[in-house]
């Protein structure tokens, strides 16, 4: 194995966190849950934490790939939120390991993991990594100490995720916008990640949209499905109308909607509604709408 400046890692950070509880140290503190996309750092005591449902992180990306010459440039991203502030507790010889050396491994651990270091300053590093069917976009690295000696580690992490919608669009507010617009854009309709599949949550929005068509017999609508632009266009397009189409089909059979009145179609990423270049513009771009015909 390869490192940087051949410096040798002082820690296990290099493997990433296995989802499994590690055991606690005497002076962790128990209200901190483990992190969920690193193993701790030698001597790191879990201390300070924080965790969201939902949240934005400003974090920094170089603005041409591979090009520390291009600089780095400000963006955001939204989901479920993890933060850490750690101290490191001396080696056997009184010393803490200093900023590089941190830095150095938290890249490898990302490039390990067949992430994307988006960039790196002298003390963190920011990131971007799959694991299982979940995306992690994080910061990491050294929160408190010199250029020789870092006496603290720090995360900064978001699991991408939408926001759950707690307010359900009502009938009545679909009405409105029928009439206003002669479509409603719904951000209440969930599916597994990269599926079809509806979740339980879109129960109340498709409740109302059900609500509506029957309160308006007389209307026939396109049921469409969006997404974002990550990924093949062809297979977003697909993924779009296999969604309309589950949401046609619950529609139909747990609300007795005829079927002759709605039509799946999907646009993949062709109708955007915000910029994909970050989560907080494609999670906005990942919806359901209907449209009259």
């Amino acid at each position: 194995m390869k490192y940087l400046n051949g410096l040798i890692p002082r820690g296990l950070i290099l493997v990433l966190f296995t989802g499994q509880a590690f055991a606690q140290t005497p002076k962790d503190n128990p209200k901190c849950e483990p992190n969920p996309v690193f193993n701790r750092f030698a001597g790191e005591v879990m201390g300070g934490c924080e965790r969201a449902r939902f949240k934005e992180l400003d974090l920094y990306r170089l603005k041409k790939a591979n090009d520390p010459k291009s600089g780095a440039e400000a963006f955001k991203v939204e989901g479920e939120y993890w933060y850490y502030f750690n101290d490191i507790e001396k080696d056997a010889k009184g010393l803490h390991p200093g900023n590089l050396e941190v830095v150095r491994n938290f890249e490898n651990a990302v490039q390990q993991a067949k992430g994307e270091v988006l960039s790196v300053s002298n003390k963190k590093v920011y990131y971007r990594l799959r694991k299982g069917n979940d995306e992690f976009w994080g910061e990491a690295g050294c929160g408190r100490g010199g250029a020789d000696s870092c006496s603290a580690i720090m995360h900064k992490i978001i699991r991408v995720a939408g926001m759950e919608q707690s307010v359900v669009v009502s009938s009545e507010q679909i009405a409105k916008a029928m009439g206003a617009e002669g479509k409603v854009v719904f951000y209440g309709i969930y599916f597994d990640t990269d599926k079809a599949t509806l979740k339980a949550e879109s129960t109340p929005t498709l409740a109302e949209m059900a609500k509506w068509l029957k309160t308006n017999a007389s209307a026939d609508v396109f049921i469409v499905g969006h997404t974002d632009m990550q990924g093949a266009i062809e297979r977003n397009q697909k993924l779009s109308r296999d969604r309309a189409a589950s949401v046609v089909a619950a529609l139909t059979k747990d609300h007795g909607i005829k079927a002759g009145r709605l039509a799946a179609e999907g646009v993949g990423p062709l109708a955007p509604v915000a910029n994909n270049t970050d989560e907080a513009g494609r999670a906005k771009n990942r919806r359901v709408e209907m449209v009259l015909r």
